[in-house]
Formats: structure tokens, sequence, C-alpha cells
């Protein structure tokens, strides 16, 4: 570890120690890093007898309600506002590049909190927490809260933090396939499983246990399909009316654009998801690793990693379309 990290992880530990409330959140439209995250966090506040409360803008995805504590996420910010953030508050921001993915005024929630902690492995991130651990070369943000667990409070870390932690890594790691499943990540995982962990298992309620409906869903999807070869893109669509004559939730979607990304003859796939009246959130990933989806996202004011990225963009379906084609 570095003499920075250390630095910054003793700033975070004297907060923590010094301060009775802390609210945690994670930005719109969560993946399982970020859930995990979050879960792990909160978790290790309560065993350190804290005051804490969750928030997310939105839906948290069926496939991680398996989670301990996930359905204490709330997503009432106003009731926040009255009952959490105050002079003696921390407020922790996890798995985000900057204030913009979350829903809540972020200069709001600056003012009235103690401290601002932002913990986060995306590249570009703006650095706009009080305290800013953030460090690209890790595969996730849970590995970050990996290392700083063990740091400070390695004999707290019991089965629900390793198990919100192991998600994390795994979602984010695509199943531990993507470039940025490192030896690290392997020796953590492995350090993971003595809590009792179970990867079948786990495996199992994120990515088998799917309704039928959404299969019909996918249906849609890949009738959608189309391929630009001279760009190199395929890309698909849902719509609002899709979830809503399947009733199914926006997260229903989540790891069907991995069913893109395999396509041969393709450098970048997109799913392309209608989220409110002319706006859009733009999944993308890549197999091809001498180009950057993340420099792609970039264009549109979103971001990630070289091979998965993401942004949103408010105009018509036929408009997001174009614009993604002629800057891919």
């Amino acid at each position: 570890m570095t003499q920075k990290f250390s630095e910054l992880y003793k700033k975070t530990i004297e907060s923590i120690n010094k301060y009775k409330n802390f609210l945690i959140i994670s930005h719109d439209f969560p993946d399982g890093d970020c859930l995990g995250s979050q879960l792990a966090f909160f978790e290790l506040l309560k065993l350190l007898n804290k005051k804490v409360t969750m928030f997310c803008g939105s839906e948290i995805p069926y496939q991680y309600s398996f989670l301990p504590n996930s359905k204490l996420i709330t997503n009432d910010f106003k009731k926040i506002n009255k009952s959490c953030l105050g002079s003696s508050c921390v407020c922790i921001c996890l798995d985000c590049a900057d204030e913009g993915r979350f829903s809540p005024d972020m200069s709001h929630a600056r003012q009235r909190a103690a401290i601002l902690i932002n913990i986060d492995h995306h590249p570009g991130n703006t650095q706009f927490g009080d305290i800013n651990i953030t460090e690209p070369d890790k595969s996730a943000t849970a590995e970050i809260l990996y290392e700083f667990f063990m740091y400070g409070f390695a004999g707290l870390i019991n089965y629900n933090i390793a198990l919100d932690i192991y998600t994390g890594i795994l979602t984010d790691t695509g199943k531990f396939q993507y470039e940025n499943t490192t030896s690290n990540v392997h020796k953590t995982v492995s350090n993971l499983l003595e809590y009792g962990i179970v990867p079948a298992d786990v495996f199992a309620s994120i990515y088998e246990n799917e309704p039928f409906k959404r299969f019909k869903l996918l249906e849609v999807i890949l009738r959608r399909i189309k391929l630009d070869e001279g760009k190199k893109i395929i890309y698909s669509y849902i719509l609002q009316r899709d979830l809503e004559k399947l009733g199914l939730p926006l997260s229903a979607n989540d790891g069907m654009i991995e069913l893109l990304r395999g396509a041969s003859g393709a450098r970048v796939a997109a799913l392309i998801k209608e989220v409110g009246k002319k706006k859009f959130k733009v999944s993308l990933r890549s197999t091809d690793t001498t180009y950057s989806v993340a420099e792609l996202a970039a264009r549109f004011g979103g971001g990630g990693h070289k091979m998965a990225a993401a942004y949103s963009k408010n105009a018509s379906l036929k408009e997001v379309i174009a614009r993604l084609i002629s800057f891919a």
C-alpha cells in the first residue's frame, strides 16, 4: 500500500470513529458492485454501533435481493434530509465517478454533512469528496473496500461483509472474465471464501433466478438487433412500454448486453434503455482490447472502463442511435 492511501485510510477511520450518523449513497441504476459495496459498509458501521441510513434513487435490482439488508435501502431523500443529514453526519458515496449519477442534489448534501467521503474505482473520478479514495487499478469498488476493511477493521469482517464484497467483485469482473481480473482479485476472493461463501449459490441467485417474462424481454431485444458492419457496432433497445407490458422492472435487462457483446464482427455492443420521456441510458461493452468504450461514453458525458461503460442521453430514440453510430 502506498503512503497516499495509508493516509487516506487513516483519515477515513478517524471520521468513522468521530461521528455517529452515516448516510451511504449509491448511484442510480445500481449494479452488483455498487450495492455490494453499500451493503458491506452498512454492515461494518452497524457492527461499530453507528446510526446508518442507505439511499438509492432508483429501484434495487431483484437479482440482488438475496444480499443481507438490501431491503433497508430507501429512496425517500426528503425523509433522509430531515432525519439524517446534518453537521454530525458523514456522507459516503460509493462506486461513482462524478456527482451527476446521484439523483439527489449532492451540493445540498455537501453543505449539510460534516464530511463527504468518495470511494470509487472508475478512471476520471472528479474527486468530489472531502476524502477521495479512488483507485482505477482496482477491479471494483468492493475490492477497495476489502483492502480498507482489512487495514482498519479486519476483526469485524463477517459472512455478510464477505458476501457483499464477493458479489461486487464477481459482477464487476464479468464473472471473473474481464481483463480487470488480476491475481490480486483471485487472492482477495480466495480469502473471502474462508467466511463460508458458496460461489454456486451466489451465481445462482444473480444469474439463474430469472422470471419467465424476462425471456420474453430477451425475445424483444433480439428481434430489434442491428449490426452496423462499417462501424462494427451491434445494438438493440428496450422501451418503457416493453417493460410495462411484461410487468418487469428496468433491472430485468441486467446482463443481456453480454449476449450482444459476444457477436463476431462487432467491436462495440450497445443496449439502449428508455428510462423516461426522451431519456435513455446506453450501456456499452467491447471485447476489442484496442478500443475503449469508456472514451466513447465520455463523448456523451458518461464514463466507465475500457471494456464496459455507460452514458445517459436526453433525445429521441432515433437521435440516440444516430449519435451513437456516428461517434463509434
